[in-house]
């Protein structure tokens, strides 16, 4: 059989699986809680589905993977350390968010500091970074698409996305789950089956190691250079400092049935992720050590492992993209629209007519499909930086703003509350890091890492000011 053919077969039966699992969630009787959170019913099981699959993308996947086999474990010092480090504070995290009742972050922030202009700023600063972070699943999406289907790459391979996204969103955080379910499976069997087939066809990593160590033992350094090593430390801390304060991942902690589910779920995660990350470093190793590819070229994903794998190997590797593309894009798409829906056009709108609420979720649909839209076309038509250069400048922006709002004690924030000094804090604090990354050397990890030093600083002065004023 042609390769093309079963190209086809598998894209086929990954979109008609699709279909089938997320087309039984639409509902008659949806409102924001059930569209938006699933009606806090979703168990251990199914979140840690959606946790693991929204946080398996393109960026993890395809970015870590060619940075890898392109300069060393560098790589890994540099992103998988971050990822995996900003887990750790997420437990800390049940409490203060499933005791509230809202249903947007921003909402919980603005609950929580008592300041309603909080709400609009946090929802604009989730809209702008998830609207560019999606512009890397459907390039991602589109460049593996293109490649298996035979279809020019461009606007045709990367709506096809679109129309997976749009789908598998319109039915809201049900739908989401039910997806992510499949997607986590096909991202880790993907990886799982493209280590297993690298070390069949090669050699085994440890074998590969040993090669690296008398050819190119550089590669074999997890922090580069003494020169490199702020550098890669710097990133590191960025990446997990946005992991830490991500909306994707406390929007999951409050989705969770019960607070025992969200603390399962956060218990099992590292042991999922880890076992997809060690599939990764040892295809990572193994085509470094084999790999006639010169070193700094640029690689095509999809026709360097096609060339490199064999067909077991390759083939579900390629649909892990496709599933990790649409996996963390409809997550991120709900999202944007619940902020802007919810959290800057009605923040006020209540719940209790039912035909209001039908207005509202048609909305948040039309908002769904226009913001898909603007990252499709961005996609398409304005040269940005590559895939792990969006996920810095993302994931800065939202530790800028999430960051110290989440973790500073319940104490503190009863003592700011009501104070007024909240905003402009973060208001500033999100204007300087945007005028360090833009008219400084500074990259925007290192902005951020500034920045978010001068604001822990402004935090201190405003609880001491808050603490003399009621005192």
């Amino acid at each position: 059989m042609q390769r093309f053919t079963i190209y086809l077969l598998a894209f086929g039966g990954y979109t008609l699986a699709l279909l089938l699992l997320t087309g039984q969630t639409f509902g008659w009787n949806e409102t924001r809680k059930t569209f938006y959170l699933g009606g806090r019913r979703t168990g251990f099981v199914m979140s840690l589905a959606t946790f693991c699959a929204t946080w398996i993308s393109a960026a993890s996947l395809v970015g870590f993977t060619v940075w890898m086999i392109a300069d060393g474990y560098v790589a890994f010092s540099g992103s998988v350390f971050g990822w995996l480090f900003g887990l750790t504070p997420l437990p800390f995290l049940v409490y203060r968010l499933r005791r509230s009742k809202a249903i947007s972050l921003p909402q919980w922030v603005a609950d929580e500091y008592g300041d309603k202009r909080l709400r609009r700023f946090c929802g604009g600063a989730m809209i702008f970074a998830y609207s560019f972070y999606l512009v890397i699943q459907f390039r991602t999406f589109g460049e593996v698409a293109s490649h298996m289907l035979h279809i020019p790459h461009g606007l045709y391979a990367a709506a096809l996305v679109y129309l997976f996204v749009l789908y598998t969103t319109f039915g809201g955080y049900p739908a989401v789950v039910r997806s992510d379910a499949l997607n986590l499976l096909l991202a880790i069997a993907g990886a799982t089956l493209a280590a297993v087939s690298a070390a069949w066809v090669y050699g085994s990593p440890i074998g590969a190691h040993i090669r690296l160590a008398r050819s190119a033992p550089e590669l074999l350094r997890s922090w580069g250079s003494a020169g490199d090593i702020p550098v890669v430390l710097s990133l590191s801390l960025a990446w997990g400092l946005g992991v830490s304060c991500n909306p994707q991942y406390a929007v999951r902690v409050m989705a969770a049935r019960t607070a025992r589910d969200a603390r399962r779920m956060l218990a099992a995660a590292p042991f999922v992720l880890g076992w997809f990350y060690f599939c990764l470093v040892c295809l990572g190793a193994v085509c470094m050590a084999y790999s006639s590819l010169p070193r700094g070229e640029v690689i095509s994903f999809p026709v360097y492992f096609e060339n490199a794998l064999p067909m077991w190997g390759s083939l579900p590797l390629l649909v892990a993209v496709l599933a990790s593309a649409v996996s963390t894009a409809n997550s991120q798409l709900l999202l944007a629209a619940c902020s802007l829906c919810h959290d800057i056009i009605m923040p006020e709108r209540g719940s209790a007519d039912p035909f209001g609420e039908d207005a509202f979720l048609f909305g948040n649909r039309l908002a769904i499909v226009g913001i898909a839209s603007f990252s499709l076309v961005i996609s398409q038509l304005v040269d940005l930086p590559g895939i792990l250069a969006i996920g810095r400048i993302s994931w800065s922006i939202i530790a800028i703003c999430f960051l110290f709002p989440l973790y500073l004690p319940s104490r503190a924030a009863r003592r700011v509350k009501n104070g007024r000094g909240v905003y402009p804090l973060l208001l500033c604090s999100l204007a300087a890091h945007v005028f360090l990354a833009l008219r400084t050397p500074l990259s925007w990890e290192m902005s951020m890492l500034a920045v978010l030093c001068a604001q822990g600083l402004g935090w201190l002065l405003l609880l001491r000011a808050e603490g003399e004023g009621s005192a």
